[in-house]
């Protein structure tokens, strides 16, 4: 399971490298040739608030799985080693698994009513292709989940707690 969890942690981190050079380069891009050139590229503009849109949710499975996310467990740092993965894995089960299961149930008939009209841009002639980008929603919520059970899997062998 650490295998697989540390593929697709690799494959997520440089698809949000990607993502963050296309978000860089692409305002970059629409700043000049709107206050530059006087031209705007509809297409363009979408293309960075795609970009910035994935990017925003397939940080949160890399954040989780580098344990960066935020904490509310103010004792943490008072803990040894062994109750903190125990908190841990009790946080796993009582609060991650729960709520990502609820956003990909809540997002799964978004999702598949804009796949079933091929949702396009917002604006007439903007980038088509918009059902692809919510469906990040899902792939985000099954990252997480897969880290999460990783990180069970992982630490109940590692300290002897369950597993």
């Amino acid at each position: 399971m650490k295998v697989v969890a540390d593929t697709l942690h690799r494959v997520t981190m440089s698809l949000c490298i990607a993502l963050f050079g296309v978000l860089f380069a692409g305002q970059f891009v629409v700043v000049v040739l709107r206050y530059v050139m006087g031209v705007g590229f509809l297409q363009l503009q979408d293309a960075v608030i795609y970009a910035f849109s994935c990017l925003t949710v397939l940080t949160i499975p890399l954040a989780m799985r580098l344990d960066r996310h935020v904490r509310v467990d103010v004792l943490r740092e008072y803990q040894n080693p062994r109750v903190r993965r125990l908190t841990d894995k009790l946080g796993h089960v009582v609060f991650t698994l729960p709520v990502f299961a609820l956003i990909a149930i809540d997002g799964w008939p978004l999702v598949s009513a804009s796949w079933s009209i091929r949702e396009g841009a917002l604006e007439t002639g903007g980038l088509p292709g918009l059902y692809i980008i919510k469906s990040v929603i899902l792939v985000m919520s099954a990252l997480v989940v897969l880290i999460a059970i990783a990180d069970l899997v992982a630490r109940g062998k590692d300290d002897g707690i369950g597993g």
